[in-house]
């Protein structure tokens, strides 16, 4: 029989962050990995591709949560193969739902509840002291799991304290984004993704914990100055304030003045009726999107409760966009210049989705989040069916005030999309670039 006699909790001490207990018996002394704190990331990263490396004929078979899972087997020294188990069925568990959801494009009551299943088998293992690199891997693991459960706020505690622990490891903490260009951001997105779930639990004291660790690292784009603007990278010094007055950008006075006039009006709408009728809208197909669609039927059906058609990608315009002829004269810039200057371009765009065209069915919800960074803020121009939309950023509601107007805000503030209406609400989407950070170029 095996007897637990310790319990070692992990506590960020000076904000008293408490995250998983790791559990230690007698029999399992010998099994503690050596001590890992010195290691720097790239070594875990060498370490994947070593531990996985197969041959090109292979290569598009092994998914990269795959190759995690295999890499984590590999460490040295071996787990004992009851613990590996539970590691084994946690990962088959989830490359099963992913599975499902791509087939589906859906989370279905069936894919929730093998999540359910990989959470306990992975959290079983949170009992025992696994050596640095795992408890780090397990760590990243469990938020992909909880993320698409936690679009049920019942779990966003737990997936709050799973973030923490993945920033607060040394690995974590040397992997951080200064920009929005940095390759490494696993300490900015996870205490973001901590701070989103903290305050959809209703737990402000640990939120504002959280954002006082976020702002004590070194050199982490992290010095969040208020609890509703946690963007993955904040430069200080610009202008914060959630909602922005439309008129004062010449591109929404253009785009209003379009749809006021008859003739353009239907043009512009004829362009919207095409990606509609040859089906250029698709779903947003990501596990992790803040979404909750009203019911998994209305999510299965067709292209999703939450959709989009990608058209401007910061340097050029995409194939779909060759098919609207009317929204890029719209949107063009001067002399040879494939956009209007007021749209955001280049790096600081932290996407290469800056210009799109999205749909939300009638009784979705884009749950509360906050953007990529405070350097761009969003248009969004209401193309058809924004009655009974609103929008809630940083703490404000507001709506579009009918067809053929826009609104302009801070995405780097939490915000939040209700669509309380009957028809599937479309909208133009622009990206735009911060009044207060200078123009950017290609």
């Amino acid at each position: 029989m095996r007897t637990m006699v310790r319990v070692r909790i992990r506590v960020v001490q000076s904000y008293g962050l408490s995250v998983a207990p790791l559990v230690t018996s007698p029999e399992r002394a010998h099994w503690r990995a050596a001590d890992y704190s010195a290691m720097r990331l790239p070594r875990l990263k060498s370490l994947l591709l070593s531990a996985c490396a197969v041959g090109a004929a292979d290569e598009a078979l092994v998914s990269p949560s795959q190759e995690e899972s295999l890499a984590f087997e590999r460490i040295s020294p071996r787990m004992p193969d009851e613990l590996l188990s539970h590691w084994r069925r946690g990962a088959q568990l989830y490359e099963a739902f992913l599975a499902d959801f791509h087939a589906t494009g859906a989370l279905t009551e069936a894919s929730k509840a093998r999540l359910q299943e990989a959470r306990r088998e992975l959290t079983a293992l949170s009992g025992y002291t696994l050596g640095s690199e795992r408890e780090f891997m397990l760590a990243g693991r469990l938020m992909d799991v909880l993320a698409p459960l936690a679009r049920d706020d019942a779990h966003c505690a737990e997936a709050a304290s799973w973030a923490v622990q993945r920033a607060v490891h040394p690995l974590g903490q040397r992997s951080y984004a200064t920009d929005e260009a940095s390759d490494e951001t696993t300490f900015n997105s996870a205490l973001g993704a901590a701070m989103m779930y903290y305050r959809r639990a209703g737990d402000d004291e640990r939120a504002k914990a959280t954002l006082r660790l976020a702002a004590s690292h070194p050199r982490a784009a992290t010095k969040w100055e208020r609890l509703l603007q946690t963007p993955l990278v904040f430069v200080p010094g610009l202008t914060a304030q959630p909602w922005w007055d439309a008129t004062e950008f010449s591109l929404v006075r253009r785009l209003e003045a379009a749809y006021a006039a008859p003739a353009a009006r239907a043009a512009l709408l004829l362009d919207l009726d095409t990606l509609i009728a040859e089906r250029r809208i698709a779903r947003v197909l990501s596990p992790v999107a803040p979404l909750q669609p009203g019911s998994e039927s209305a999510d299965v059906a067709g292209s999703g409760a939450w959709s989009e058609a990608a058209l401007f990608d910061g340097k050029e315009w995409g194939p779909v966009a060759a098919q609207l002829p009317t929204i890029r004269a719209l949107l063009r810039g001067e002399g040879d210049e494939p956009v209007d200057r007021e749209v955001c371009r280049g790096a600081v765009c932290g996407t290469d989705v800056v210009v799109s065209v999205i749909r939300l069915r009638p009784g979705a919800r884009i749950t509360p989040h906050c953007g990529m960074t405070n350097r761009r803020l969003t248009m969004q121009f209401a193309l058809r069916g924004s009655d009974g939309v609103a929008f809630t950023v940083g703490g404000e509601e507001r709506g579009y005030g009918g067809d053929g107007r826009a609104v302009v805000f801070d995405d780097s503030f939490e915000h939040s999309v209700s669509h309380r209406g009957t028809e599937d609400r479309y909208v133009l989407y622009a990206l735009l670039r911060h009044p207060d950070v200078a123009e950017v170029w290609s």
